[in-house]
């Protein structure tokens, strides 16, 4: 509270002085030494805060010098300027943001440090930390719900049985912003939305990582459905440091159509509907495998197969230390791609001990989006035969798009489950029923 009304006293007084500019305080100063200046200043040409004023104090005439340097190593001075013998009082020196070769410093963090003495290794009267920043960075994305590469995103504003909205995703990593928004024009060029998004964004730990937030667009105004068409999404914004920028514009069909409800149900061999660990995922040790037991073939049902766990060898065999049998499986559902995806998927099996008369048994897992927090919706059965529960936002069911920087085949909205044994436990499986609830467009 104290350091607030200092700095609220301090502006008042520079206010009252027309022939200074009201500046950031210094982060240090003794003796009558003082040094402010704004916190960033973006020296990129554009115009716009390209240089930096800063204002220090000398308590009395003395030779003066100024130094910059990294914040993270003051002790190497990037420049130095010496300024000579200067009376009492404030003067002014403006930086470019150059270093003394004349090259422009990258963006970060620097001190502009004051003294009274050649800057060679002695204490610094005072100093202050600005920031380097010339560049501005914002994202915008909205789901297709596993489209072709490049296909519009779709609303269907006249729907019935639910209000359809379109998830447009705002964020930039900014954390010092003016301004971040939304706009939306149609095809001739005039705006349909504004909208502020630049609401910050922190982690669980109050961490602030940057702006943004999912503007849910109905196609709506007035009360009225929007004209069928295409539109263009963008988010524009501007930092302090007087940098602006806009995402690549997200291309939006409004359609005629209205949405139904449909379900269906489909059965599938286990072997037809295995997916690989690495088949959608290519992150570190996707590969690896940990499991002891083995998927194979079952001797029991023609198409199904067989989850023979086994107790992991001592000491450990490949970094098999888990004695688990499992495989993941998926069915596409290409109905449901393009519009909204898979509301609800439930999945029942059918199978049998691979030795008669054990009481071996197995787990069904179905994915849920949110699987297993915060919110957890994922359905676990355990036997041979089951059902799941009714799994919401199923957690492929969005589908994906062709992702060509990493290689990824596109992929329709999609049920998937794991389905497993444990210990020296074996099961066959015969079949897995899946029943699908989806949105689609009206005949």
């Amino acid at each position: 509270m104290v350091r607030r009304l200092a700095r609220a006293i301090l502006g008042l007084a520079l206010l009252a002085t027309p022939a200074l500019a009201v500046v950031a305080p210094a982060d240090a100063a003794g003796n009558g030494w003082r040094i402010s200046a704004t916190s960033r200043f973006s020296p990129n040409g554009d115009g716009v805060k390209d240089t930096l004023s800063i204002r220090y104090r000398v308590p009395d005439k003395t030779h003066v010098y100024l130094a910059v340097s990294r914040a993270d190593d003051r002790l190497h001075h990037l420049r130095t300027v010496d300024l000579g013998k200067q009376a009492a009082g404030t003067h002014e020196w403006t930086w470019d943001g150059r270093n003394q070769s004349g090259k422009r410093l990258m963006d970060q963090r620097y001190v502009v440090s004051v003294y009274d003495h050649a800057p060679t290794g002695q204490a610094a009267r005072a100093y202050k930390k600005v920031q380097v920043d010339t560049t501005f960075w914002a994202e915008l994305g909205a789901p297709t719900y596993g489209a072709e590469l490049g296909a519009p995103a779709r609303v269907f504003p006249r729907t019935t049985v639910v209000t359809d909205t379109l998830d447009l995703a705002a964020y930039s990593e900014e954390k010092k912003l003016t301004s971040l928004e939304l706009v939306i024009r149609n095809g001739k060029g005039r705006v349909v939305l504004r909208a502020d998004v630049a609401e910050p964004r922190r982690s669980t730990n109050g961490f602030l990582y940057g702006h943004g937030r999912t503007v849910e667009w109905a196609a709506v105004r007035g009360g009225k459905p929007l004209p069928s068409g295409r539109y263009t999404a963008v988010v524009v914004g501007q930092d302090k440091a007087g940098n602006t920028g806009r995402t690549d514009a997200v291309r939006i069909w409004v359609s005629a159509d209205k949405l139904e409800w449909q379900e269906k149900t489909v059965t599938v061999a286990p072997d037809a509907s295995v997916v690989g660990p690495c088949d959608y995922d290519g992150g570190m040790g996707c590969g690896d495998y940990t499991y002891c037991g083995r998927v194979v073939a079952s001797g029991l049902f023609p198409g199904g197969l067989s989850y023979r766990s086994a107790e992991c060898a001592t000491p450990p065999i490949n970094l098999q230390t888990q004695a688990v049998a499992v495989a993941s499986h998926m069915l596409e559902v290409p109905e449901a791609t393009g519009v909204r995806g898979l509301a609800a998927v439930r999945v029942a099996f059918t199978g049998a001990p691979t030795t008669a008369g054990e009481p071996d048994t197995a787990t069904l897992v179905v994915y849920g989006t949110h699987s297993p927090a915060p919110n957890p919706t994922t359905s676990i059965v355990k036997g041979t035969s089951g059902q799941s529960a009714w799994v919401e936002e199923p957690g492929w069911g969005e589908g994906l798009a062709e992702d060509v920087t990493d290689g990824f085949p596109q992929r329709d909205p999609a049920a998937l489950w794991s389905f497993s044994t444990h210990g020296t436990d074996s099961v066959d499986v015969s079949s897995f029923t899946v029943d699908v609830r989806y949105l689609a467009v009206q005949p």
